[in-house]
């Protein structure tokens, strides 16, 4: 068959899920909604190619975008129904029994094919990290769309292909150890031996995942069990010759003796636990679908999110894409504000980077819990214990048969309850941070790392609320630990750039200055620049505040990958205006082009040295630098220009 041919059946079989969609009986309120316009505009929207469909669709978007509600009220019709097709494509390859042609069920029964191909089906590890058949077919319209000259079938394969998960196995020694003791006692005296055994063994564990959706890492740590102690005794009555009293053997005559043998066996493992931790990520999704084959721009990507959401899956890369006020990701020091002692900082900064939770919602929930570990006793009414208070069955594993009917406390021995094996086989959060064969919720930095494991398994990145609600259950229990959060993290210091130094300006960031103040050409266009860029090479590099000042604008939201010519932000990207008083002077500064706004809110007072943000590319950047202007009073474009060179030491 022409290939030209071939493709146009492979659109018509696209056309024709959407079509059979409009027949389907409606499974999801949109599509109930949907079915007027679909009987009005289905006969025209069929005879559409798909390049119309998309070119439609996007148009849509495009316009939704720019127009106020009235018109898109009255919208309707042709185009409404396009749209509403277009999202019944994604639907229908959600659907078993949606009555697809041949031609059609053939696709999706590739597409079913593929996806399952992206893992290894006989790996139970990898399975939940497949690519699901509804993202195949979100991000394949869109393929489908360009004249790519391939088939539907092979775009679809191409499509499972890139976007299969990368996985990482390491190998682990490990070895059974045995001594066996065997001591005989006859007549009284006891002869012992030993004999010790050591079977090596290899085993492959999944240590990492780059997945579309998520970043699974693990650590590995060697543990040594216990040793299991088994005592086997026996006794055997046998015959030997008479001996007389002199020493002599008596002719044909024998006497019973008794042979008492213990057979006592030790073993223990050499082994290892792998503690798994999973964070919500679409940089794998993001950079797949921006390389070739598929060159998608960012409205691309975020009409597949559209797509993939309209079958009912959950997905957030535009959340992510635009980030939050969160600052995981900051690698310079953290100085506490007055309340935090300095001396758990170390636990909540490495509690940070392991479990991407922020460390002042740690350090808030320590503080709600124990009163940073100021209570006489640690241990509630309800019986949780420890620094961070947690429940010995929700520590253990609600799995333990003691468990099960209690309401969280139960009197277990230390010997299983601390035991990081033991907690793993019964499917607990208790974690051994400290590496010392023991996890203990009365060991501090067991009980932070146990405390930031918890709030990142209950979806911390991707709902901060329903994290910490999850930890007690309660909607006083958040709204206190928000507060106590943001107070820690406005409180504390954040020095990414060297000494301080009050009174002047001090380096906003570190870097080279890869444009000056001043008149040059960027593209083809000359224009003046307000202020400097300084840039470098190093991943999350910190921006910080030159000098004591109050925040008079902040601006978030923007996609970090900008573009020449990008307004969002009004071109800065995600930003930060603070006002500066600097040797009785009035100064207006600009932090520009951040990649994500650090915990910087409008009017807050904010000190030298203090953390703003990370940079980054956002807005109207060609690479990732910091945009620093500073102007003499309030900000009034070129006007009121300084060149900060003359100002700040760089």
């Amino acid at each position: 068959m022409p290939q030209q041919q071939q493709q146009q059946e492979d659109k018509n079989a696209i056309v024709e899920v959407a079509k059979q969609q409009a027949k389907n009986k409606a499974k999801k309120a949109l599509r109930n909604k949907a079915t007027a316009l679909l009987k009005k505009g289905a006969k025209i929207a069929a005879k559409i190619t798909l390049n119309a469909v998309m070119g439609a669709f996007k148009a849509l978007l495009s316009f939704l975008a720019t127009v106020g509600l009235p018109y898109i009220l009255i919208i309707g019709g042709v185009l409404l129904a396009i749209f509403i097709i277009y999202f019944s494509v994604t639907f229908i390859f959600s659907d078993t029994d949606s009555g697809l042609n041949k031609v059609g069920k053939n696709l999706q029964n590739h597409i079913i094919a593929e996806s399952e191909k992206t893992v290894d089906m006989s790996k139970p590890e990898q399975v939940p990290y497949r690519v699901p058949p509804e993202l195949i077919i979100a991000a394949l319209q869109l393929y489908e769309s360009t004249n790519n000259g391939k088939s539907a079938k092979e775009a679809v394969t191409i499509m499972a292909e890139t976007l299969k998960p990368v996985f990482t196995y390491e190998e682990s020694e490990g070895s059974i150890e045995t001594n066996i003791e065997t001591c005989v006692t006859t007549d009284g005296k006891t002869n012992c031996s030993t004999d010790k055994e050591k079977k090596p063994y290899t085993v492959t564990m999944l240590t990492s995942v780059e997945a579309w959706d998520r970043i699974m890492t693990s650590t590995v740590t060697p543990f040594t069990t216990d040793w299991k102690t088994s005592v086997k005794e026996t006794t055997e009555i046998k015959t030997r010759p008479k001996i007389d009293s002199e020493g002599f053997v008596v002719p044909d005559e024998v006497e019973e003796y008794e042979v008492i043998r213990v057979v006592t066996t030790k073993t223990r493992a050499n082994t290892h636990i792998q503690d798994k931790i999973e964070n919500e990520d679409y940089t794998y999704f993001n950079r797949v679908l921006s390389d070739s084959p598929f060159n998608y721009g960012q409205e691309d990507k975020l009409l597949v999110e559209a797509l993939y959401e309209a079958t009912g899956n959950y997905i957030a890369y535009k959340a992510w894409l635009t980030g939050n006020n969160s600052m995981v990701g900051y690698d310079g020091t953290v100085i506490p504000g007055e309340g935090v002692p300095a001396e758990y900082m170390q636990y909540y900064l490495e509690a940070e980077k392991v479990y991407k939770v922020d460390w002042y919602y740690i350090a808030a929930i320590h503080f709600v819990e124990t009163g940073f570990s100021t209570h006489p006793t640690m241990i509630s009414s309800a019986g949780a214990e420890g620094h961070v208070q947690f429940m010995p069955c929700t520590w253990l594993g609600w799995s333990y048969p003691g468990c099960k009917g209690s309401n969280g406390y139960v009197n277990l021995p230390d010997s299983i309850k601390y035991n990081p094996l033991q907690i793993k086989k019964y499917g607990g959060l208790g974690v051994d941070a400290d590496k010392n064969g023991v996890a203990s919720p009365w060991e501090i930095k067991d009980a932070i790392f146990t405390a930031a494991s918890l709030l990142n398994r209950n979806g911390f990145s991707k709902n901060i609320d329903n994290a910490i609600f999850a930890y007690n259950r309660a909607d006083w229990y958040v709204t206190k630990v928000k507060s106590k959060a943001q107070e820690f993290r406005d409180s504390a210091k954040y020095m990414g750039t060297g000494e301080l130094n009050p009174g002047s300006f001090i380096r906003p960031t570190v870097g080279t200055i890869t444009s000056t103040h001043g008149w040059r050409v960027i593209q083809g266009q000359k224009q003046f620049h307000n202020g400097i860029d300084i840039a470098t090479k190093a991943p999350n590099t910190s921006i910080v505040s030159a000098a004591d000042g109050v925040v008079t604008r902040v601006v978030t939201g923007c996609p970090p990958q900008g573009s020449f010519g990008n307004r969002c932000g009004g071109g800065f990207g995600n930003h930060v205006y603070i006002k500066h008083n600097v040797g009785g002077r009035e100064y207006e500064a600009v932090y520009a082009h951040m990649r994500k706004v650090g915990g910087i809110t409008l009017n807050q007072k904010v000190v030298q040295g203090q953390f703003l943000g990370i940079m980054g590319t956002s807005g109207s950047s060609t690479g990732v630098h910091l945009h620093f202007e500073l102007h003499n009073g309030t900000r009034n474009g070129r006007a009121t220009a300084l060149n900060p060179a003359l100002y700040v030491p760089l």
